[in-house]
């Protein structure tokens, strides 16, 4: 291997042996035009072996051989618009994911975080063996147009309306039809159109996918919920008799459409008196009743009274300490600091109470606490129904409502529910 010039040329005062073996030392200024001419060569070696690097890259397998890699590779290497790509790629991989997740019923459980019950697919084959000709948003105008009734949510997916939809942010999903009061517990699947009225399922624990009952709300009205129903199918035959109002174009369709139900109901063996008997059996696990009167299941043991005690003040008192709220709203349209403070004062004790409870196991009465807070309405409270509930649903094991609560608490309406009028 040739030695290099050292750099002090004969001028160097280096004398031990290793050194001058390791550099030459020239005498004349024509070495130094030499070594020169050496580092030139060195330089167009080492030029000449990158561009022989660049040139195998044309050489690699077909499959890199396209336009939008090449672009890339040409953007890494100037540094310029990669950021822009690489947010275009991820939106890429974002749309190939959704694309291949609703094309099965997974998508309801990634997006609205449950599982839907056998007696929810069983009523869309009914829905579909009544108008075979129509495709699955056909049915749901249909529905519409002759009884006023929005089949919304997990209809709406398995009709094919989120095929083509604008990907949206994960809370958008959980706030889809969630109308003012719902608690997490609750899913609306039904609504009278143009009313605050809405039916949903209602479940004590996310992962519930069987035997549901379901409720019915006017959101238009107060915050409490009704058991109307075991089942879809009494669900539907409630809404008929009781919040469908048929005119004389719609009488006969209404007498067809309750035969078809019924007969497709003894067929597949699917009771339409369910109620009492699923209510009956919930009302023995519920704790408390709560303000939204539906009341709230959560672990207790009778015997150890472990899993949930009662609020240090009654359902009455609190009432009177969240209208003072009211009367400030009277005044101003908004409640000023002085009576969110006396509000504040009034809670605390109750909050830390349930705090109490909650560190003895009894995590129901945070739940507790919490509901009766969402049951008001008051958004200077969401910070603390927040605390409340998240802590509650952390220690029973039911992340999902975590996640619902506090999509609905960050954007909490009376209007515009539905994804499908966000603007774009």
């Amino acid at each position: 291997m040739p030695k290099q010039n050292c750099k002090y040329w004969d001028k160097c005062y280096q004398r031990n042996e290793i050194h001058l073996q390791k550099y030459n030392h020239p005498e004349t200024t024509g070495d130094k035009v030499a070594n020169e001419e050496n580092q030139s060569s060195t330089e167009t070696e080492t030029s000449d072996q990158e561009s022989k690097n660049f040139q195998d890259t044309d050489n690699m397998p077909d499959k890199y051989e396209t336009a939008s890699l090449r672009e890339e590779a040409m953007a890494k290497l100037s540094g310029k618009n990669y950021m822009a790509r690489l947010q275009n790629r991820i939106k890429l991989s974002e749309q190939k994911e959704y694309d291949n997740l609703v094309q099965s019923n997974e998508f309801i459980r990634h997006k609205f975080l449950v599982e839907m019950p056998p007696d929810f697919y069983d009523f869309w084959k009914l829905l579909q063996e009544l108008n075979p000709k129509q495709d699955g948003q056909e049915i749901l105008l249909n529905m519409e147009k002759q009884f006023q009734l929005q089949l919304v949510g997990p209809f709406e997916f398995i009709a094919g309306k989120f095929q083509k939809a604008k990907i949206r942010e994960p809370g958008d999903y959980l706030r889809h039809w969630r109308f003012f009061y719902d608690p997490p517990e609750f899913q609306t699947l039904f609504v009278r159109k143009s009313t605050g009225i809405h039916y949903g399922y209602w479940r004590d624990s996310p992962k519930e996918n069987d035997n549901l009952l379901l409720a019915r709300n006017d959101s238009r009205k107060n915050c409490e919920f009704v058991f109307i129903a075991g089942n879809i199918f009494e669900a539907f035959f409630y809404y008929l008799d009781k919040d469908f109002t048929p005119t004389p174009f719609t009488a006969t369709i209404v007498v067809t459409t309750k035969k078809a139900l019924q007969k497709f109901a003894e067929v597949h063996d699917i009771a339409l008196d369910s109620l009492e008997k699923l209510r009956k059996k919930r009302n023995s696990k519920v704790v408390c009743k709560t303000f939204h009167r539906a009341g709230i299941v959560v672990p207790y043991d009778r015997k150890t009274q472990v899993g949930y005690r009662p609020l240090i003040e009654s359902d009455s008192e609190l009432k009177k300490i969240l209208k003072i709220f009211e009367a400030g709203d009277r005044e101003t349209s908004d409640p000023d600091d002085r009576i969110k403070t006396a509000v504040m004062e009034k809670l605390n004790p109750i909050a830390v109470a349930a705090n109490i409870a909650v560190d003895e196991c009894d995590f129901g009465t945070a739940l507790e606490l919490g509901i009766d807070l969402f049951c008001s309405g008051h958004k200077e409270l969401h910070m603390l129904i927040q605390t409340l509930l998240v802590q509650a649903y952390s220690l029973l094991h039911r992340p999902q409502f975590i996640a619902i609560a506090k999509a609905h608490l960050e954007k909490r309406n009376h209007n515009n529910l539905s994804i499908f009028d966000l603007d774009n």
